[in-house]
Protein backbone atom coordinates (compact mmCIF):
# COMPACT_ATOMS: atom_id res chain seq x y z
CA UNK A 1 0.00 0.00 0.00
CA UNK A 2 1.39 3.39 -1.01
CA UNK A 3 2.10 5.92 1.71
CA UNK A 4 -0.30 8.86 1.68
CA UNK A 5 1.47 12.17 1.17
CA UNK A 6 1.67 14.53 4.14
CA UNK A 7 3.19 17.97 3.58
CA UNK A 8 6.48 18.73 5.34
CA UNK A 9 8.33 21.98 6.07
CA UNK A 10 10.03 23.25 2.93
CA UNK A 11 7.71 21.41 0.55
CA UNK A 12 6.09 23.28 -2.30
CA UNK A 13 2.48 22.16 -2.68
CA UNK A 14 -0.32 23.09 -5.05
CA UNK A 15 -3.60 23.80 -3.28
CA UNK A 16 -6.84 25.74 -3.51
CA UNK A 17 -6.68 29.16 -1.81
CA UNK A 18 -10.35 30.04 -2.39
CA UNK A 19 -12.28 31.48 -0.71
CA UNK A 20 -10.18 34.62 -0.42
CA UNK A 21 -10.82 38.24 0.43
CA UNK A 22 -9.23 41.56 -0.51
CA UNK A 23 -5.52 41.35 -1.38
CA UNK A 24 -5.13 37.67 -0.42
CA UNK A 25 -3.84 35.25 -3.04
CA UNK A 26 -6.65 33.28 -4.68
CA UNK A 27 -7.23 30.22 -6.82
CA UNK A 28 -5.20 27.04 -7.21
CA UNK A 29 -1.58 27.98 -6.64
CA UNK A 30 1.67 26.86 -5.06
CA UNK A 31 2.59 27.45 -1.43
CA UNK A 32 5.60 26.73 0.76
CA UNK A 33 4.90 24.66 3.87
CA UNK A 34 6.35 26.05 7.12
CA UNK A 35 5.21 23.41 9.62
CA UNK A 36 6.69 19.93 10.11
CA UNK A 37 5.10 16.74 8.81
CA UNK A 38 4.28 15.48 12.34
CA UNK A 39 2.11 18.54 13.08
CA UNK A 40 0.50 18.50 9.63
CA UNK A 41 -0.37 14.80 9.88
CA UNK A 42 -1.83 15.04 13.39
CA UNK A 43 -3.99 18.14 12.73
CA UNK A 44 -4.66 17.97 8.96
CA UNK A 45 -3.64 21.64 9.05
CA UNK A 46 -0.47 23.26 7.80
CA UNK A 47 0.96 26.74 8.03
CA UNK A 48 2.16 27.99 4.67
CA UNK A 49 2.92 31.01 2.50
CA UNK A 50 1.73 31.39 -1.11
CA UNK A 51 4.06 31.77 -4.08
CA UNK A 52 3.61 34.20 -6.95
CA UNK A 53 5.39 34.91 -10.23
CA UNK A 54 4.39 38.59 -10.00
CA UNK A 55 7.49 39.87 -8.22
CA UNK A 56 6.99 43.41 -6.90
CA UNK A 57 10.11 43.94 -4.80
CA UNK A 58 8.29 44.01 -1.46
CA UNK A 59 10.55 43.51 1.57
CA UNK A 60 8.71 40.35 2.64
CA UNK A 61 9.15 38.54 -0.69
CA UNK A 62 11.66 35.68 -0.70
CA UNK A 63 12.90 35.09 -4.24
CA UNK A 64 13.26 31.53 -5.50
CA UNK A 65 13.43 29.79 -8.86
CA UNK A 66 10.88 27.01 -9.38
CA UNK A 67 11.19 24.93 -12.56
CA UNK A 68 13.22 27.73 -14.16
CA UNK A 69 10.63 30.40 -13.28
CA UNK A 70 11.47 33.30 -10.96
CA UNK A 71 8.94 33.36 -8.13
CA UNK A 72 8.44 35.04 -4.78
CA UNK A 73 7.33 33.41 -1.55
CA UNK A 74 5.00 35.88 0.17
CA UNK A 75 6.20 35.59 3.76
CA UNK A 76 3.73 38.25 4.92
CA UNK A 77 0.74 36.11 3.87
CA UNK A 78 1.12 33.32 6.44
CA UNK A 79 -1.93 31.02 6.41
CA UNK A 80 -3.16 28.05 8.39
CA UNK A 81 -5.06 25.79 6.00
CA UNK A 82 -6.64 22.33 5.97
CA UNK A 83 -4.31 20.69 3.46
CA UNK A 84 -6.55 17.64 2.92
CA UNK A 85 -9.69 19.64 2.15
CA UNK A 86 -7.71 21.94 -0.12
CA UNK A 87 -6.23 18.90 -1.92
CA UNK A 88 -2.53 19.68 -1.43
CA UNK A 89 -0.31 18.03 -4.06
CA UNK A 90 3.47 17.83 -3.79
CA UNK A 91 5.30 19.98 -6.38
CA UNK A 92 8.86 20.15 -5.06
CA UNK A 93 10.84 21.76 -2.27
CA UNK A 94 12.66 24.99 -1.52
CA UNK A 95 16.20 25.12 -0.17
CA UNK A 96 16.80 25.13 3.56
CA UNK A 97 18.16 28.67 3.08
CA UNK A 98 14.91 29.88 1.45
CA UNK A 99 12.81 28.22 4.18
CA UNK A 100 14.94 29.87 6.88
CA UNK A 101 14.58 33.26 5.16
CA UNK A 102 10.77 32.93 5.00
CA UNK A 103 10.62 31.99 8.67
CA UNK A 104 12.94 34.87 9.59
CA UNK A 105 10.83 37.44 7.72
CA UNK A 106 7.60 36.08 9.25
CA UNK A 107 9.18 36.28 12.73
CA UNK A 108 10.22 39.89 12.09
CA UNK A 109 6.74 40.79 10.89
CA UNK A 110 5.19 39.25 14.01
CA UNK A 111 7.84 40.78 16.31
CA UNK A 112 8.86 37.34 17.58
CA UNK A 113 12.26 37.46 19.23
Amino acid sequence: MAKTYTPNAGDIVWLEFDPQSGHEQAGRRPAVVLTPEAYNKKTNLMICCPLTTKIKGYPFEVLVEIDGIQSAILSDQVKSLDWKTRKAKYKGAVSTFALAEVRSKAKALLSIV
